[in-house]
C-alpha cells in the first residue's frame, strides 16, 4: 500500500492501524517514519472473521493460512484447534487467491464475510474473533497532504517527532502542548530504524493542523526535537450499513 501510494499508482490507500484489543500496528508506523504519506480519514467498524475453506470441504482441515494480525485476533479459536497447522501469510488477497487455485479441500484460512463470497469459499465456522465488542481502526492514507471537510464534527491530528538527547526533552517538547491547551489522546513511541537506541514519538490530539494553537505548539515543539513531520489531519466516519 505504501509503495503503491509512493509510486502514484493509487489516489488513496486503506491500513489498518489499531485495534481495541491487541492494540497498535507497529508495522505501520514503521513506515510512516520512513515514507512521506499523510492521514485522510479513518473509520471504527468490529472485523467479523470466520474460518472458510474450499466449496467441497467437509471440516477435515489440516492447514489455515491468514495474516498474523488476523491469526492474533482469531488466536483463541485457533489454540484450541489441535493437529492443524497454522501458517502466517502477509498478503491476503495473494494467499487467498493462490488457496482457491490449489483446490485443496484440507486447506482453510480466516477471512471475513466479504472475502469469503469474492473468493467463493465456504464458511466451515463462522465468527472465530476473540471478541465480539473489538473495535478495529482503519486509516485513508493519501501522498498529498489534505484537510477535512469544513463541516467535519469529528478532526484529529497525528505528528511525529525524534528528541535530543538531553535530559527533559521529552518533558520539554510535550510542554508546547501543554501550553497551548492542547489535549493528547494518545501518545507512543518506535525504535528508530535510522540510528540505533533513538525513538521515534507519535502523539494525537484533536483539532487541525491549520488551527492557531496548533501551528503555534508545532513551531514551539520545533525547538526541541530533531526530527518533526505532520502525519496529518483527518476525520472520523462512521461505516455505512448495508440495507436491502
Amino acid at each position: 500500500v505504501f509503495d503503491a501510494l509512493a509510486d502514484e499508482q493509487v489516489k488513496y490507500g486503506v491500513v489498518r492501524v489499531e485495534n481495541s484489543e491487541r492494540g497498535m500496528s507497529y508495522d505501520i508506523l514503521d513506515l510512516l517514519r520512513a515514507t512521506r504519506v499523510y492521514f485522510a480519514r479513518e473509520i471504527h467498524f468490529h472485523e467479523r472473521y470466520n474460518l472458510a475453506g474450499q466449496k467441497d470441504a467437509d471440516g477435515g482441515v489440516k492447514r489455515i493460512y491468514a495474516h498474523p494480525a488476523i491469526l492474533s485476533m482469531c488466536s483463541t479459536y485457533l489454540s484450541m484447534q489441535k493437529d492443524i497447522e497454522i501458517i502466517a501469510r502477509y498478503d491476503s488477497a495473494e494467499s487467498l487467491a493462490a488457496m482457491v487455485q490449489r483446490g485443496d479441500s484440507t486447506e482453510a484460512t480466516v477471512c471475513g464475510d466479504f472475502a469469503a463470497s469474492i473468493f467463493g469459499l465456504k464458511v466451515l465456522q463462522p465468527s472465530i474473533e476473540n471478541s465480539v465488542t473489538g473495535v478495529t481502526r482503519f486509516i485513508a492514507m493519501t501522498k498529498e497532504k489534505q484537510l477535512p471537510p469544513n463541516d467535519a464534527s469529528d478532526v484529529r491530528t497525528t505528528v511525529m517527532f525524534e528528541l535530543k538527547h538531553q535530559p527533559g526533552a521529552l518533558m520539554d517538547a510535550l510542554a508546547a502542548f501543554r501550553s497551548n491547551e492542547i489535549n493528547l489522546t494518545s501518545v507512543f513511541a518506535r525504535p528508530n530504524r535510522t540510528n540505533k537506541w533513538d525513538y521515534t514519538v507519535f502523539v494525537e490530539f484533536p483539532g487541525r493542523y491549520e488551527d492557531t494553537k496548533i501551528r503555534t505548539a508545532m513551531a514551539e515543539l520545533r525547538k526541541h526535537t530533531t526530527y518533526l513531520q505532520m502525519v496529518g489531519s483527518y476525520d472520523s466516519v462512521e461505516p455505512r450499513l448495508k440495507t436491502t
